[in-house]
């Protein structure tokens, strides 16, 4: 084989004959900090405060060119936030809770740049369920003016919570092709909750999730 003949298999074994295009499957993790939105007019004396919290997905995705894909997501989110009363010459009764999510998010992906590193950019929607709910702080007897920590699952109410989740995305980062079959990525991504955690009921607390995203992970080319 001669020497112009090497350099062109070598070549085609670590790029894409056509970049972009083509089915990729992958798995990413990251870091979640999750915002509690909710009026300020409620429940005046009580603060929230962000949570930190996780996320796991599979996605996958169909590439039509070397600019535009559709994507899809099994994506595992948990959105954790911290609270506290300001109660006049009383302790100060906490609470962390830890929510877990399941979505599916659906977006396009607008990508840019040379054949091995391209940025992108992601926007579309996002729909899932809440699937599990924690919490421990710290309550305050009514009598003592104490402090008493508890630690326990919370019981979904059918009557109350609102299980359904769905919102917007967006997202934005870098991707490297490794070779011609696997490549790396770390993208930073905001969920914007639409809808409300709890039901529509008298005296109700309007709540939504607010979730930024940053996440590394490895796809596979097809």
């Amino acid at each position: 084989m001669s020497l112009p003949e090497v350099v062109e298999a070598r070549n085609s074994d670590s790029i894409p004959a056509r970049p972009g295009r083509g089915w990729a499957v992958g798995l990413s993790a990251g870091y979640a900090y999750n915002m509690l939105s909710m009026p300020d007019a409620y429940d005046y004396d009580r603060h929230y405060m962000a949570g930190d919290g996780f996320s796991v997905s599979v996605p996958v995705r169909y590439g039509f060119n070397d600019w535009f894909a559709l994507s899809a997501e099994l994506s595992a989110v948990s959105k954790n936030y911290y609270s506290y009363r300001m109660i006049p010459q009383t302790a100060y009764p906490q609470e962390w809770v830890d929510n877990y999510y399941l979505s599916v998010p659906v977006y396009a992906r607008f990508s840019f740049g040379g054949e091995r590193l391209r940025g992108f950019v992601n926007a579309g929607v996002y729909a899932g369920a809440w699937l599990y709910s924690h919490r421990e702080g710290y309550s305050l007897g009514v009598a003592d003016n104490t402090l008493y920590p508890y630690d326990e699952a919370v019981p979904f109410d059918k009557r109350r919570d609102n299980r359904f989740e769905a919102g917007l995305l967006a997202g934005a980062g870098l991707e490297y092709k490794v070779s011609r079959h696997v490549g790396v990525f770390a993208e930073a991504r905001y969920l914007y909750g639409l809808t409300d955690m709890q039901k529509q009921y008298i005296g109700q607390i309007p709540r939504y999730n607010n979730t930024w995203i940053v996440q590394a992970g490895a796809v596979f080319l097809f």
